[in-house]
């Protein structure tokens, strides 16, 4: 079974991280990961790893987007469970995210994967052969799976210098690296694990970090393939939604808001 993580970028005037994993139920291994920009290189690197093949894709992108203005219910979800890891959402409307290209490209993605005969679906079954893909959201992912009480913060934001986010790197490669040992486990190469961050800047380091996410992104679509249990759909395919490894108490947590839903639509 073959796992692609897709780390996309707003416009296709920056790069996007595509990589791709082979796993079967008890371990995975990296096969391939690069940076690439337009629609049509992601659709390529994806027809060329996984060709007819059963695979799942995980899009860290928002996919469904009907609200013109506002956030979705997903991101209300993510920031109740998440907001005290500090792993909450930014809004995803129409508005925000087509003011670079005049479309949604999350949207316009998800049209191209379906061409190439994959199904927009985040229902993962245990083991199931098939071909689907799904919106994923790499920070609250990475709460659960790295069992952290913060998000680690390698990201480019006013007052984080160079010094701060390498040592912050140095940390997501670390827990990468502890993959090797988890459940489902994924062996990654020296060149991601151990590549030296410090010697990254602007564009270089930026290259870096939308490769790792993608790794990141393929290992939720594994993940999700292996224990999907363990994860929840915060929010449905009309409305949008983001699928995510949840902790156990934001299991019941969910069946609360879902109870509470239900009593108000009737």
């Amino acid at each position: 079974m073959l796992f692609v993580g897709v780390d996309l970028a707003w416009s296709d005037k920056n790069g996007s991280g595509v990589a791709v994993i082979e796993g079967d139920r008890k371990g995975g291994r990296f096969l391939s990961g690069k940076v690439l920009f337009s629609d049509e290189e992601i659709i390529d690197f994806i027809k060329r790893y996984v060709g007819d093949e059963s695979a799942l894709i995980a899009v860290d992108a928002p996919l469904v987007v009907p609200n013109e203005r506002g956030r979705r219910d997903a991101e209300k979800l993510v920031g109740l469970l998440f907001r005290g890891y500090n792993a909450g959402a930014h809004p995803a409307n129409r508005k925000r995210l087509s003011q670079w290209s005049g479309k949604v490209r999350g949207e316009e993605i998800a049209k191209l994967i379906e061409g190439i005969g994959f199904v927009h679906n985040p229902y993962i079954e245990r083991f199931e052969e098939t071909r689907a893909f799904f919106e994923v959201y790499p920070h609250p992912s990475m709460v659960v799976l790295f069992n952290l009480d913060r998000i680690i913060q390698y990201k480019s934001k006013p007052k984080r210098d160079y010094e701060f986010r390498w040592r912050e790197f140095e940390r997501y490669q670390n827990y990468l690296k502890s993959l090797g040992n988890a459940e489902p486990s994924l062996t990654l190469p020296e060149e991601i694990t151990e590549r030296n961050v410090r010697d990254l800047r602007n564009r270089e380091l930026k290259d870096f970090e939308d490769l790792l996410d993608a790794v990141f992104c393929a290992y939720i679509a594994y993940y999700c393939w292996v224990k999907p249990e363990r994860c929840a759909v915060l929010g449905d395919l009309e409305r949008g939604y983001i699928l995510t490894p949840v902790f156990e108490h934001m299991k019941k947590r969910l069946r609360g808001i879902e109870a509470q839903r239900r009593l108000s639509d009737f």
